[in-house]
């Protein structure tokens, strides 16, 4: 699972933290998942982030791996209440469109526009890392636009 942790008083948003949550190999699924939520509930602490963004679960063909997913968000989210954080979800397509313009972009167009946006020295490689930051990154920016909007109205 990664994970992002990006401060949105600076411009552009600066990472503080990013990475995956390691699982141990070959032990059962329930400690996997207290693995995961030890890690979370460490970030959560150490860093005391005010929201928590999280990717929407889209069907998934692979029932085995769905429900693993769904399994690992759901300790996500459990942590995230246990820690009195706004939760918000995004699709993968919200994400895409938001990072790069367009709901159809690949990995790899998120990654180099990642690296654009946000001034990386070096591109961010890992997949389920650039998701997160990626993921972080949609939340600052949906919450800066329902600011504008609420200021307006």
């Amino acid at each position: 699972m990664g994970y992002a942790l990006l401060d949105h008083s600076t411009d552009p948003p600066r990472i503080l933290d990013c990475g995956i949550v390691e699982t141990p190999r070959g032990v059962t699924a329930a400690e996997r998942l207290l693995a995961i939520a030890t890690a979370l509930e460490h970030l959560i602490r150490e860093y005391g982030p005010t929201a928590f963004a999280v990717e929407r679960l889209y069907f998934n063909k692979n029932v085995r791996t769905a429900m693993a997913v769904a399994e690992a968000r759901g300790v996500a989210l459990l942590c995230a209440a246990r820690g009195g954080l706004t939760v918000a979800e995004y699709t993968p397509q919200e994400v895409k469109l938001s990072v790069t313009g367009t709901g159809g972009a690949d990995k790899k167009q998120v990654q180099r526009m990642l690296s654009a946006v946000l001034s990386l020295e070096a591109p961010i490689t890992q997949d389920n890392v650039a998701d997160a930051v990626a993921i972080a990154l949609t939340h600052i920016r949906r919450a800066k636009w329902d600011s504008v909007v609420a200021a307006a109205t």
